[in-house]
């Protein structure tokens, strides 16, 4: 027992199983707010209101087997629908995103899976067209915050989220900016073929309608996916330090970044100190905060923002 407590208090521990166990109870924390958003507010919505990614996608060809050629599907129709069509997309990620990022994010298909599948409808008062708009709305910050909280854990949702991963990270633009394109196709889409035909609740709506509030829906997600995600936002940092050497060593062995040091005297005390300048991803500014904690509190530090980064930096996958 003695060695078991003492394993996991060790060094060992903290920094490595340690952050594994939080992203993977992270992963499951955040599929379970996106699968919310869908089942509890898009799918109960009267107006047919779509996700992004795969289950979008489920959802666009589960409407058209039922509305328009009226087959019966099984309740676990969409579930199974997320997991056959993530394994190509699944296969993408882990040759070109990351292993650790495409294992998370296959534990965060089958929870969504089970969700999709078994996660029991509950009525939140959203059965007339006038609520149309407040299902879009908190559907959208539901899945935005659980699309964006996986991003910022190391993972995703799966399906696009994978592939905007992969392009964002080829291109080292906003995830959310691929992902809005790919899901604008779907809400086109979900409008032309849905549009017009009587869905299960017996509502007739409009294509416009259902493309203009899957739109907002999808810019509501958009902009809490970037707000939550920031592994694509770049910070210049400059640190002021009485301990640029240990600071360094630390930034270079654990945060692999290169470092500039500059030397610089305080006007007032015309104390000789060394100015740290370093670029990061924001993602990586706790990490760093930690860093300059440890080795020198009363350091002085001031970030800022940088809009493009050129020349030997390098863009990483986010696990």
């Amino acid at each position: 027992m003695d060695k078991a407590f003492n394993w996991i208090r060790s060094d060992k521990f903290k920094s490595r199983v340690l952050p594994e166990i939080q992203r993977g109870v992270s992963v499951i924390i955040f599929t379970i707010i996106y699968g919310v958003g869908v089942a509890w507010f898009l799918e109960a919505s009267v107006v047919p209101l779509y996700t992004g990614g795969i289950p979008g996608i489920g959802q666009l060809v589960r409407d058209i087997l039922t509305n328009i050629l009226g087959y019966t599907l099984p309740g676990s129709f969409l579930g199974l629908f997320v997991v056959i069509f993530n394994i190509p997309i699944l296969i993408l990620g882990w040759v070109g995103v990351s292993h650790r990022f495409t294992i998370y994010s296959l534990m965060s298909v089958l929870v969504q899976s089970v969700m999709f599948s078994l996660i029991p409808h509950v009525d939140m008062g959203l059965a007339t067209t006038e609520h149309a708009l407040t299902s879009a709305i908190i559907g959208g910050l539901l899945i935005g915050i659980g699309t964006g909280g996986a991003l910022r854990f190391g993972t995703s949702t799966g399906g696009l989220d994978i592939i905007a991963q992969y392009l964002a990270f080829k291109k080292g633009k906003s995830v959310g900016y691929f992902s809005m394109a790919m899901n604008v196709t779907i809400a086109i889409l979900g409008g032309l073929i849905i549009g017009g035909t009587e869905s299960t609740t017996g509502i007739i709506v409009s294509g416009g309608v259902i493309t203009s509030y899957t739109v907002i829906r999808i810019i509501v997600s958009t902009v809490i996916t970037d707000r939550m995600h920031t592994a694509y936002q770049y910070l210049s940092v400059n640190i002021i330090t009485l301990e640029p050497k240990a600071l360094v060593d630390d930034v270079l062995n654990n945060l692999y970044r290169g470092v500039t040091l500059i030397k610089v005297e305080g006007a007032y005390s015309h104390h000789e100190k060394t100015m740290v300048y370093v670029i990061i991803s924001s993602y990586e500014l706790h990490q760093l905060s930690e860093i300059i904690k440890k080795i020198d509190p009363h350091a002085f530090v001031v970030t800022t923002p940088v809009k493009n980064v050129y020349g030997n930096f390098k863009h990483k996958t986010i696990a």
